[in-house]
């Protein structure tokens, strides 16, 4: 474990060195240093560290020390030096640089002398010419360390060979002619591992058939049926394959064999040739190395990868009540496109870029079309901003809200989802009553931040799974939160089976990206999810222009069953009490005090998880000090670190202390601030996301507060999160503040005026 540690730490150089050790690229030399002469450890790379790392291995108790010894030559006396801790050779002067006159020609011309061997196919036998001079024995003698078959070399005819027996001639194909071929050795005769792969090609014919024709490949070249069964008649992973020795999987062999004779002409329909085309490009175990789509598939392919740029663009969405930005009405047509023609859509737009009011357009579609209901899946903490954003964008369509402890079950449950266009739940539902979703055949289903299925093995994974709705989406600002793994949860709901079983996916893509990202697996998985997944960015250059410099959302909360029951408890205290006008502010204080409670916490930890993982920081206003040191301690809790603070109740020297905090953290930060002591007066431009946590009466405050970051100097857009927890005093401030523009007159509002404020609805 120590030595996989300090492995971690090593220098480029310490680690080039400790390579070329465990290849054996490394010889012994005695050099001239200031107080005389060493023997020494020395790379093909120099690199000094080489000698370091052999006598770590080399040197024991009973050799380090060579002091007072007596050696009878020269040589004995390097030998021994070679394997002490100093490699000091004490030995005259004059006999130490002849004896390194005579080790610089030996080691002379290394890069100079290359042997070529030559394996005969047909007789079995490895043959080498005569070697001429020194250098070229010298050579052939390391050679016979690398290749075993050498020693039995045998001249003849100005040649020297070595015969094999089948069982060696395997050995030598699988083991010693790819260890020939590493050491720089000229070998020809032998493919070793030749691979089998297989080219394809799917052609449009019909508007909804394709044909498959295949073309497998032995050692990079096309063989036929009859060719491969020569190859398997051989009976060996070593056979005799046009004038040479190949070794090949044979299991590999027969199912090309299979695929030749099953496979090749078969017809598919629009759904298969397009999976086929894009998906996990085997047949079997074989590697498909080419794909071609010819007609309509080609067409197809290329409207996928297009991401909508290609398709018509609808100007008006029936049922939708507002306007769209043009990039967003390119993704409801891909996302439209996508579903009709039997496929999945990943729609993972950038964060603010509109990922709910694209998912409501598709939906107005599905309901245009007679495909309900829809269900729709997402966090608790979004059911609220769900709940809002259908009733304001899409007004006339019939939902059914399945939450809380009201909820239908069995005929009633029915009864709402049969007679409703939207059925709105949250992933736990889903799960608790799965039975009532299973009764159920789905017209269509829409995942909100679908990373939460990332883990195949979960019960929410299972449930969303097997509903099999007719068309699917999924929104997800963060689809790869650990690896690539997540990918293909999601794609096992959205597309079954595009990218192969979970096993042979690890394999061939999550374990060899994870050692390098920019790997040829990590570009071919690329290619492959291409067409299926929409990633835009607020950054790229045709939404960028689309774009104000500041973005104003507002985010919508729930109370949880405790909070709303302190709610209620509060308004009920109030209405039978005497009212007079300090105990009107007491509980406007109060109910907003129970707004910011764990659902909005929950919110605000759920939001800071995207902001955090898109590289960006936020700005966490609130009008009271007492929450702020709530939601400190919240934060701190979820992510282990301490967040800066700053508050009215702070020193000067206390208060630079922590906005150097913020401004200096080069990682993704959060910075809480009372709107007060935070509002005005600061340049926060690292900053590209302020969230205003509870409302405060006068927007202007909030305004100024915005302005900590979107101000001069801030190169980058702006996002502004305004939380509102549905049903309750802060739903009602805010539907005040878009007609008045402030709450300058609270006081005005009396009596029945009043609880309508305050009152959950």
């Amino acid at each position: 474990m120590q030595r996989k540690k300090q492995a971690k730490q090593l220098s480029p150089k310490q680690r080039n060195a400790l390579e070329q050790v465990a290849a054996g690229r490394f010889y012994p030399d005695l050099v001239k240093e200031e107080d005389g002469y060493y023997a020494r450890w020395r790379g093909l790379e120099e690199n000094l560290w080489v000698d370091e790392w052999v006598r770590e291995c080399v040197v024991t108790p009973l050799t380090a020390k060579t002091d007072n010894m007596d050696f009878a030559t020269l040589h004995d006396a390097w030998m021994a030096a070679l394997k002490s801790e100093s490699g000091k050779v004490d030995w005259d002067e004059e006999e130490c640089a002849a004896f390194a006159e005579e080790l610089k020609k030996w080691h002379a011309g290394a890069d100079s002398v290359k042997l070529d061997f030559t394996f005969d196919s047909e007789e079995l036998k490895l043959s080498v010419k005569q070697p001429k001079g020194f250098l070229e024995y010298r050579e052939l003698g390391r050679a016979t360390f690398v290749c075993g078959n050498l020693r039995n070399l045998k001249r003849k005819a100005g040649r020297l060979e070595t015969k094999m027996s089948q069982e060696d001639a395997e050995r030598f194909v699988e083991l010693e002619a790819p260890a020939l071929k590493a050491a720089g050795y000229g070998l020809e005769g032998v493919d070793v591992k030749a691979e089998v792969a297989v080219d394809a090609t799917v052609e449009g014919l019909e508007p909804d058939k394709a044909k498959l024709k295949l073309e497998v490949k032995v050692a990079g070249e096309k063989v036929d049926i009859e060719e491969v069964k020569r190859l398997l008649e051989q009976h060996s992973t070593l056979v005799f394959f046009r004038n040479r020795w190949i070794l090949v999987d044979v299991n590999l062999l027969k199912q090309a064999l299979r695929a030749l004779e099953r496979v090749d002409g078969a017809e598919m329909n629009k759904a298969q040739a397009i999976a086929f085309m894009t998906g996990i490009g085997r047949i079997g175990d074989l590697e498909t190395k080419e794909l071609e789509a010819k007609g309509w598939v080609r067409g197809l392919l290329n409207d996928m990868r297009s991401h909508g740029k290609t398709l018509k663009t609808d100007e008006r969405i029936e049922g939708l009540a507002v306007g769209l930005r043009d990039y967003q009405k390119r993704g409801v047509a891909w996302l439209k496109f996508m579903t009709e023609n039997g496929f999945g859509a990943l729609l993972a737009d950038d964060m603010g870029l509109g990922k709910t009011v694209q998912a409501i357009g598709w939906i107005l579609g599905n309901v245009k079309r007679g495909d309900v209901p829809v269900l729709v899946v997402a966090p608790v903490t979004l059911m609220g901003n769900w709940r809002k954003e259908l009733a304001k964008f899409a007004p006339g369509l019939k939902v059914y809200l399945h939450h809380g402890d009201g909820r239908s079950s069995g005929a009633g449950f029915a009864d709402a989802a049969r007679n409703s266009q939207v059925v709105l739940t949250s992933y736990a539902l889903l799960v608790r009553d799965y039975s009532l979703f299973a009764s159920f055949r789905w017209g269509g289903m829409v995942l909100d931040e679908a990373q939460i299925i990332k883990n195949a093995n979960t019960l929410v994974s299972t449930a969303v799974y097997k509903l099999r709705p007719r068309n699917r989406i999924a929104l997800t600002g963060t689809p790869i939160e650990n690896s690539v793994a997540d990918l293909w949860s999601i794609e096992r709901f959205l597309n079954p089976g595009l990218l192969g079983d979970h096993k042979s996916f690890t394999e061939r893509f999550v374990n060899p990206i994870a050692n390098k990202v920019d790997s040829s697996q990590g570009r071919k998985l690329k290619r492959i999810l291409e067409p299926f997944v929409l990633r835009r960015l607020k950054t790229d250059e045709t939404i960028a222009g689309e774009l104000g410099e500041k973005r104003e959302n507002k985010e919508y909360c729930e109370l949880l069953p405790g909070d709303r029951g302190r709610y209620e408890n509060a308004l009920n205290e109030f209405r039978f009490s005497e009212k007079r006008q300090g105990d009107v502010l007491a509980l406007i204080t109060e109910l907003k005090l129970i707004c910011d409670g764990e659902g909005k916490l929950n919110f605000l930890v759920a939001l800071l998880d995207k902001i955090f993982a898109s590289g960006e920081s936020a700005l966490v206003f609130t009008q009271y000090a007492k929450v702020g040191a709530v939601i400190a301690r919240r934060l701190h809790d979820t992510y282990k670190r301490k967040f800066p603070f700053l508050h009215g109740a702070l020193s000067t020297k206390a208060r630079e202390k922590e906005i150097a905090k913020f401004r200096d953290d080069e990682a993704p930060s959060a910075f809480i601030l009372s709107l007060k002591a935070g509002g005005f007066g600061l340049n926060l431009t690292k900053a590209t996301h302020v969230i205003h946590f509870d409302r405060w009466w006068n927007p202007a405050v909030e305004n100024q507060a915005t302005d900590r970051a979107h101000r001069i100097g801030q190169d980058k857009r702006v996002m502004v999160h305004t939380l509102i927890t549905t049903g309750t005093i802060e739903e009602h401030v805010d539907e005040i503040l878009e007609r008045k523009g402030s709450l300058v007159n609270l006081m005005s509002f009396t009596g029945e005026e009043f609880f309508k404020l305050v009152e959950l609805t």
